[in-house]
């Protein structure tokens, strides 16, 4: 059997489903999350997280952590840095 590949919306890791940390469901809809900070951001507003995923460039690579690239892009924080908000 095949292991499907799902996205966490709050930091743009794909992941397995099997590896997921935490699920949310909403809108009928479920989102699976690489770590618990994730799970916890995209719970504290789940509608803020979805539009800011829809505007994500994501032909970039993911930039956890890095400084703004040349282009401008602004560098989402390291997933343990959800924590202590």
């Amino acid at each position: 059997m095949a292991t499907q590949t799902v996205h966490d919306p709050v930091c743009h890791m794909d992941i397995t489903e099997e590896d997921a940390k935490g699920t949310s469901i909403y809108g009928g809809v479920t989102y699976y999350f690489c770590a618990m900070g994730c799970k916890v951001e995209f719970d504290a507003d789940p509608a803020a997280v979805l539009k800011a995923e829809s505007e994500y460039d994501h032909s970039q690579a993911m930039e956890h952590g890095e400084p703004a690239s040349a282009s401008g892009a602004t560098a989402k924080k390291p997933w343990w840095k959800f924590w202590g908000r």
